[in-house]
């Protein structure tokens, strides 16, 4: 690839990295300001609380799932111009970018959904609304979890494997690691079911966001020397 391209690619997976980890923040924020949690609803059987509260944060909420659904665009992105800088191990980064391309449309229908039972059916705790809430909650939260891994689980590791010895140093590569190792953890959440996924499951969140971050400033600090 030449000089042009490369300080292109740079340039779009730091400035996206980081954008997108700024969404992954500022929408999680919301959420915790509304007071909804989907995951913690389904785990303790209480979707007509769920219902009621999101009904009265509708609001916020839009703007958590708006937000999200923008980070994911952002680190599609990133991800694809990380492994166009990968040219030593093109099938290393063919299949990173094919994880996230599975990732984020899987993720994109998850929030979509969710902003339905949002906004179509909170506060409504009628049987029918709270089988339907029950049906959407469930398929949005385990696609929504299966995508972070696609995404910030083993997505950061093939990224990583890809770019070892050019642009991914040895700290960035271990702390891949990590994040597949959390991205493990998540799916024996989903798999066992009860509170996993809102306690050692949710780990993936803070290791992956972490790392796309950490590798956005990577680039960063390598844009006008690529």
């Amino acid at each position: 690839m030449d000089k042009s391209n490369t300080a292109l690619a740079t340039r779009i997976g730091a400035y996206t990295a980081l954008l997108g980890s700024v969404c992954a923040i500022s929408g999680a924020a919301l959420m915790n300001i509304a007071g909804a949690d989907l995951d913690t609803a389904l785990a303790g059987g209480d979707i007509a609380g769920y219902l009621a509260v999101a009904g009265e944060g509708r609001h916020l909420l839009v703007m958590n799932l708006t937000l999200w659904i923008l980070m994911v665009l952002l680190m599609g992105v990133a991800a694809t111009a990380m492994t166009t800088l990968s040219e030593r191990r093109p099938v290393l980064a063919r299949i990173a970018r094919y994880s996230y391309w599975v990732g984020s449309p899987l993720v994109i229908a998850a929030y979509v959904s969710w902003l339905a039972l949002v906004v179509q059916v909170a506060p409504d705790t009628s049987p029918e609304a709270l089988l339907l809430a029950k049906t959407i909650g469930w398929f949005a939260s385990r696609a929504d979890w299966v995508a972070t891994i696609l995404i910030i689980g083993i997505g950061p590791t093939l990224i990583a494997l890809a770019g070892r010895e050019e642009w991914v140093p040895v700290w960035l590569f271990r702390w891949s690691l990590v994040t597949a190792i959390t991205g493990l953890l998540n799916f024996i959440a989903m798999i066992t079911g009860g509170s996993g996924l809102t306690s050692y499951g949710f780990l993936i969140i803070p290791a992956g966001v972490g790392w796309m971050i950490a590798a956005g400033i990577v680039l960063y600090r390598r844009i006008g020397t690529a």
